[in-house]
């Protein structure tokens, strides 16, 4: 597991084998469902003691061909419940954690693919997506984060591409 400096030190960004393994329950409550067992998994872990870890925030980083897919991003507001107020509102105030978790996914795969889309219904995290890095497209839910220097015309193919995947 490679892991980029902590925000926070009783926080670990990181990107995990088997990222199902840590959040499939905290996924089926989110989305009613399994978390993917495929792709790569970034999980925030808040460290309550030195024996218990517990997954705060989850994203999902699915390479697709020359671009990485991101998705499935999921905060679990329990473990808030087990900070003190001024951990938890030293995160809120840099933006949230899925704000870090996201900036920690667009570092660790830049050199994995020429951009980052994700496809973001919910007005919450939409919001958190851009303040990260992403902007929007000319397709509605559509967003992209170009990190390289692409052409216009690259840029518009790899949109195009994307959107004719439907929502992810």
């Amino acid at each position: 597991m490679k892991s980029l400096p902590r925000p926070f030190d009783s926080l670990l960004i990181t990107s995990v084998t088997d990222g199902a393994y840590y959040v499939n329950d905290l996924f089926g409550r989110k989305f009613g469902g399994s978390a993917p067992d495929y792709g790569h998994s970034v999980v925030c872990f808040f460290r309550k003691d030195s024996s218990t870890f517990m997954p705060l925030c989850y994203v999902h980083y699915h390479p697709y061909d020359e671009v990485i897919l991101v998705g499935g991003g999921m905060t679990d507001g329990k473990v808030f419940a087990h900070m003190d107020n001024a951990l938890s509102s030293s995160i809120r105030d840099s933006g949230g954690i899925f704000y870090h978790v996201l900036k920690f996914g667009f570092d660790h795969f830049k050199d994995q693919c020429e951009a980052f889309f994700g496809y973001a219904g919910d007005k919450r995290a939409y919001e958190v997506d851009l303040k990260a890095g992403f902007v929007p497209t000319q397709h509605q839910h559509l967003i992209a984060h170009f990190h390289k220097p692409v052409s216009e015309s690259q840029r518009v193919e790899l949109i195009e591409k994307v959107h004719a995947l439907g929502s992810f």
